[in-house]
């Protein structure tokens, strides 16, 4: 058998025993390919031009997201990259790992340029202060901690989970931050003095994802209970609840304006929300396993979607559709 595709007309060319056939084709692919593993985290740089992921498989990748194809593999980490972000500059990042490091790198040589030691166990998030001074770590030894980037050093240890901690992110101008934890709850801390301002409940499992609105106000978290749960962070309180993810929620992104919410989870499908409406506008099925991450373009047009099944999927908000590469 001899097949030949021709050119952009969507039809392959058969000729068997004689017989000329004309079968479609599936067009370009949509998919980002090349982890070997979960992909855990997926971040969109500064310019909006690059997407970081981090996997299973022990490594980080750097994409063009415009091509969607591979530009380098940062191979570094003893153990799974659980999370992932570009650093203000667009040129360095940084990224988490269940071989308990953090480390720094430089993008465009694909070199760590430090490493920042002191968890004990599992790093399982991380969050970067709006004026990227500062960087936050969750880990499973049930500590956060805050790093100073400028001289890659330990300023401060948040201690008082009672279990994993997952996710974290800055809150309220970056005068506090804001945790999640297998221990069900959400808890605000203090960072000038490192104290605990509250402890909030109200998810029936381990809580999994958390973001904060970019007036740094109000926080959402996923959860194991598929719930997705809105916070006032100055007033201490629940707001609300968002109903329909039909299983766990591990990845949450909100949008730059902060209006909108993109969702994660066990069911295998990413969600898109107005947050004010507290309503779904659209969901995404595509992936063949859960979705663990999920991120917003620059523009805010696109979505990103990393999963269980290794494939990183880019979405169109607008259409439902996966984006073909170049598009």
């Amino acid at each position: 058998m001899i097949g030949a595709r021709l050119g952009d007309t969507g039809w392959k060319l058969l000729l068997a025993a004689g017989l000329l056939l004309l079968l479609p084709v599936s067009g370009a692919r949509a998919d980002l390919l090349g982890h070997g593993a979960m992909v855990n985290s997926v971040a969109v740089s500064p310019d909006g031009k690059s997407l970081l992921s981090a996997s299973w498989d022990y490594t980080l990748r750097l994409w063009d997201l415009r091509a969607q194809s591979e530009l380098k593999v940062l191979d570094g980490h003893t153990a799974s990259v659980n999370a992932a972000l570009f650093l203000p500059d667009g040129r360095s990042a940084v990224s988490g790992s269940w071989d308990h490091k953090i480390i720094r790198w430089d993008l465009q040589t694909g070199k760590e340029t430090a490493r920042l030691e002191g968890h004990v166990n599992n790093v399982a998030g991380l969050a970067l202060s709006r004026d990227g001074k500062s960087l936050a770590s969750a880990s499973w030894d049930r500590s956060i901690r805050l790093w100073d980037l400028a001289g890659n050093k330990l300023l401060r240890s948040f201690e008082g989970h009672q279990a994993n901690v997952m996710q974290v992110a800055f809150a309220m101008g970056d005068r506090e931050l804001v945790s999640v934890s297998y221990d069900l709850t959400l808890k605000i801390w203090d960072i000038a003095s490192g104290k605990e301002i509250a402890s909030l409940t109200g998810h029936e499992a381990s809580v999994n994802a958390v973001v904060v609105t970019p007036d740094g106000r109000t926080a959402i978290t996923g959860s194991t209970d598929g719930a997705l749960r809105l916070w006032d962070i100055a007033g201490r309180k629940a707001l609300g609840r968002l109903p329909g993810h039909a299983a766990f929620v591990t990845g949450l992104a909100i949008s730059a304006d902060g209006k909108k919410l993109l969702s994660g989870g066990g069911d295998k499908l990413m969600r898109y929300w107005d947050i004010a409406e507290a309503k779904q506008l659209r969901q995404f099925a595509g992936h063949e396993k859960p979705v663990w991450t999920v991120a917003f373009s620059a523009d805010g047009k696109r979505g990103i979607s990393g999963g269980y099944d290794t494939v990183i999927k880019v979405w169109s908000l607008e259409t439902g559709e996966p984006v073909e590469p170049g598009k």
